[in-house]
């Protein structure tokens, strides 16, 4: 038997947290020891892709190893697979949208889990859904006018003078009522302190999800103005505020890194930070302006370039270190897991363990597009008919701005052929899409 099989498993996803805000992976700010800690001491990712944009997505996706959207009635979930081998089972999670019965998600993903704490009462859960349905609202009564137009200017001058002089009276309060890090690691270290047997945790971190609102930041005047602003009138944000934005989602990050620390800290004196193995991704990242679009998604239409997809991926505690540069993908999540945990992977598992993959190309899909990404290339296929498919040479072009699909269309069919024999591989293990491509 593996060594491995008898560690316990520690979970952490970081919602929205994007690769390149790490400083491991090269980001300039020095915002993430505790996770550049474990990454220099374990096996650091730098290629790992999220096969969705957005959290209803992608979570399911990685947490069950199918394509998604998942289907509403998954044969083995993570969690339920681990139960049955011998652990205990946890798991903290603040973001009601996963868990939500509108999405026929709420008794499948928890499948598995002894513990599950949403950690949010009946009104906060119900606020933050509102908060994103008002989201959602705002969005479609924005695209209704013309930023030119003379009713958009001036509704928009009247709302600007209103927050800029009572930025509390808008706030997204609801956000504001998510536990913070430091609350869900002191609750799940409770937890770990009850536990006699081998165990499986997740705590997916809510604190990098907008609206960006560090604990304890001096200018609150300022931070209520912008996250508001960005709320409600994305478009209308100067470079100057979205820069303001970026640092206060760095903040954020520290806070979630320190909170980490707490938890390794704890471990530590607890005398199981040795027999502990540390798997830290996120589930996408979030944009600010790169392809003009800011978040993920809620306030602009959804996109796939590396903004939103490219995640961190740590795994710390197994006999491995060093820097793996294949790309993987979080389909490979589960299979991962169960690999360290010496536990054969159920037949219905799209992905394979990261510690045996070859790099090999994968999809990531959201509701109206459909991308295929190797290690040197990305296809983006629009189910829209107006709109242009995309190509994208990585390695000469890593910022996704020159669009080379009618450039080269041997390179072009060559890819696509790959994308279709990988849906068609899926397809073998179930009917999940229905896609023509046209060249």
């Amino acid at each position: 038997m593996d060594a491995t099989s008898n560690k316990n498993i520690i979970l952490l996803t970081i919602d929205c947290l994007r690769a390149d805000h790490l400083h491991c992976m090269g980001y300039h700010k020095n915002i993430t020891p505790a996770m550049d800690s474990l990454a220099k001491n374990g096996l650091l990712y730098t290629n790992a892709i999220s096969n969705a944009p957005h959290t209803p997505f992608s979570v399911p996706s990685f947490l069950t190893s199918t394509l998604p959207p998942m289907i509403k009635h998954p044969k083995e979930t993570l969690a339920g697979i681990l139960q049955k081998n011998g652990y205990a089972t946890a798991g903290f999670n603040p973001n009601p949208i996963i868990f939500s019965v509108m999405l026929g998600y709420d008794n499948a993903l928890k499948k598995g889990f002894d513990t599950y704490d949403l950690m949010l009462s009946n009104k906060k859960r119900y606020s933050m859904e509102a908060g994103f349905l008002r989201q959602m609202i705002m969005r479609y009564i924005r695209s209704k006018f013309r930023e030119n137009s003379w009713i958009h200017r001036h509704s928009y001058a009247m709302y600007d003078k209103t927050i800029q002089t009572l930025p509390t009276l808008l706030c997204p309060k609801q956000h504001l009522n998510v536990p913070l890090a430091d609350e869900l690691v002191t609750t799940a270290n409770q937890w770990i302190k009850q536990q006699q047997k081998k165990f499986f945790l997740w705590i997916h971190f809510m604190d990098v999800h907008e609206p960006y609102a560090p604990p304890h930041y001096e200018n609150q005047h300022e931070m209520l103005y912008l996250i508001t602003k960005y709320r409600d009138f994305p478009n209308m944000l100067s470079k100057e505020e979205i820069q303001k934005l970026i640092d206060l989602y760095d903040l954020e990050i520290q806070y979630t890194d320190q909170a980490i620390q707490m938890m390794i800290q704890e471990l530590q004196d607890m005398g199981k930070y040795e027999n502990t193995i540390f798997i830290i991704s996120a589930d996408h990242g979030d944009a600010f302006g790169e392809h003009g679009a800011l978040g993920h998604g809620g306030k602009f239409r959804v996109q796939l370039y590396d903004e939103y997809i490219h995640v961190p991926f740590i795994v710390h505690g197994v006999h491995h270190k060093g820097k793996i540069e294949n790309q993987v993908q979080l389909l490979d999540l589960a299979p991962t897991i169960c690999d360290i945990a010496n536990i054969s992977p159920p037949p219905n598992f799209y992905g394979q363990s990261m510690l045996r993959s070859n790099g090999n190309g994968m999809i990531v899909k959201s509701r109206y597009l459909l991308a295929f990404r190797t290690n040197n290339y990305k296809l983006i296929i629009h189910k829209l008919n107006n709109e242009k498919n995309e190509l994208y040479d990585l390695r000469k072009d890593p910022q996704e701005k020159n669009n080379i699909y009618s450039q080269d269309k041997t390179e072009t069919k060559q890819i696509e052929d790959q994308m279709i024999k990988l849906l068609r591989q899926y397809n073998q293990k179930k009917k999940l899409l229905d896609i023509k491509i046209t060249t």
